[in-house]
């Protein structure tokens, strides 16, 4: 199936498509058999750059259990993209959404957007924002879950 052909909006229990499909440049780690958490962000979104070194803090404590974080970055340009990427100094992998194919397949309005994908490759939720330490221990509470599954 083809980004194109894909519905316009992504809902909690859909499988989440392949991500090859939408022409995101940079290193995509493996997602399979994993939880992993998709988080848009844009260079410009206050909330994504508070958001970042925690959900880094997130991911070095459990990478090691099965989990991942793929930052998919929706600038216009690449220029602001690397130069964000750059100054978060972030370990999980960032990706560039330049055509927008992803970003708009997904129906994402607000910056940050996460996805919580489950093992199986399900999107188990949806997360709109960023609340500091309640979205970060929401997110470890949930992962925790899904790793436990």
């Amino acid at each position: 199936m083809l980004a194109s052909e894909l519905q316009a909006k992504f809902s909690e229990s859909d499988a989440l498509p392949d991500l090859s499909e939408f022409g995101l440049v940079g290193e995509m780690p493996d997602l399979e058999g994993k939880v992993v958490l998709i988080d848009f962000w844009a260079s410009w979104c206050a909330p994504c750059k508070a958001s970042f070194p925690k959900m880094d803090e997130l991911y070095q404590e459990l990478k090691d259990k099965g989990f991942v974080i793929l930052g998919v970055g929706v600038d216009s340009t690449a220029k602001a993209h690397n130069k964000f990427f750059e100054k978060s100094g972030v370990s999980f992998p960032l990706v560039h959404d330049t055509e927008k194919k992803l970003v708009s397949a997904a129906a994402i309005e607000t910056m940050p957007t996460s996805l919580m994908i489950d093992k199986t490759g399900k999107i188990r939720s949806i997360h709109k924002g960023y609340y500091g330490k309640k979205t970060i221990n929401s997110y470890r509470d949930e992962i925790n879950a899904l790793l436990a599954e």
